[in-house]
């Protein structure tokens, strides 16, 4: 009960604050949120977290053009609770809001609502002699907003929606190891695959049965780096990531989306505070170095955030290593 009401009470306390988005997909950017760190069976763990992404790249294939009168910006403010059943099974759902705004040279559009509910289990199947391999399944369940409108009662496009209306699935695999090269470096690989249903009645209404549409897959991959620096005041992690991501077009009607999908390699790093195994802090940023995109797209110029952990029921007491999982 007591777990019942903390959530709750994280979720109103989003509700209360602006939140949102990610470029090219509805909803809050969750392949963040697939893994589960380790910890002690019987555990939960709440996170929360906030997300702000500038969207102001103009890219044409892989050229970046100059002088756009367009500016988009996505917030999210996401509540995420992980349960570690024990050493092999965890289980984790996360709940996002989500705000977006686009301004134009002839309009500005907003909107603000709860995203799609996401699901995910985890499995460690393989540790020892300091390597870790674990697989994760997912799925995303279309609870979330998408009937945003602008002034005139006309539907926004789907990337601006709060949720995609869609049923999704994710798998993952990633694999660590500990103390890499010297001790107290970790380092992570992982590989994620999201298979994106279709909405077939996108911008419905009394007299109009809607559309069909629908995001592309997405496939993600991220090399990753993390060292434990121990002081009297609690452990500093800084972290430094290499990430790759492919989306494939949009579906729209019977057709595939011209300027859509594409190739993307930015570099995510940040740094963690963790004074004792229950509570850890984390701000990070996630900077673009290349795209290689269908067509003409605006995508994401920076991304920053913050994420705050907090365990129940962890008795354990020596320092922990912080994984990136």
């Amino acid at each position: 009960m007591r777990l019942t009401l903390l959530f709750l009470l994280i979720i109103s306390l989003s509700i209360s604050q602006l939140s949102a988005q990610t470029c090219c997909t509805a909803g809050a950017p969750v392949s963040s949120f697939y893994g589960i760190q380790s910890g002690v069976k019987n555990t939960w763990t709440l996170n929360l977290g906030y997300e702000f992404k500038a969207i102001n790249l103009l890219i044409d294939q892989n050229e970046r053009l100059v002088n756009d009168p367009r500016k988009r910006s996505g917030q999210s403010l996401s509540a995420k609770i992980d349960y570690i059943l024990n050493n092999n099974w965890s289980f984790s759902a996360v709940l996002p809001l989500v705000q977006q705004s686009r301004q134009t040279v002839s309009a500005n559009e907003s909107s603000i609502g709860l995203g799609d509910l996401l699901l995910v289990s985890q499995y460690q199947f393989f540790k020892k002699n300091d390597y870790t391999l674990g697989l994760s399944g997912g799925i995303k369940i279309p609870i979330g907003q998408r009937s945003h409108t602008d002034g005139s009662a006309i539907f926004l496009s789907p990337d601006m929606q709060s949720g995609s209306g869609s049923i999704d699935w994710i798998a993952r695999i990633n694999m660590i190891k500990e103390h890499f090269l010297f001790p107290f470096l970790t380092s992570a690989f992982e590989f994620s695959y999201r298979d994106n249903g279709v909405n077939d009645s996108f911008g419905s209404t009394s007299n109009f049965a809607g559309r069909r549409f629908g995001f592309g897959d997405e496939w993600v991959s991220m090399l990753s780096f993390n060292y434990q620096w121990i002081t009297s005041k609690g452990n500093f992690i800084p972290d430094l990531s290499f990430r790759y991501r492919h989306q494939a077009r949009n579906v729209e009607e019977n057709s595939t989306g011209p300027n859509s999908g594409g190739n993307w390699w930015s570099l995510p790093l940040g740094i963690s505070f963790q004074p004792d195994p229950q509570k850890s802090l984390r701000l990070y940023t996630e900077i673009p170095l290349f795209q290689q995109l269908n067509g003409l797209q605006i995508t994401t110029s920076f991304t920053v955030g913050v994420q705050l952990r907090y365990t129940l029921n962890n008795k354990k007491t020596p320092t922990e290593i912080l994984k990136i999982q």
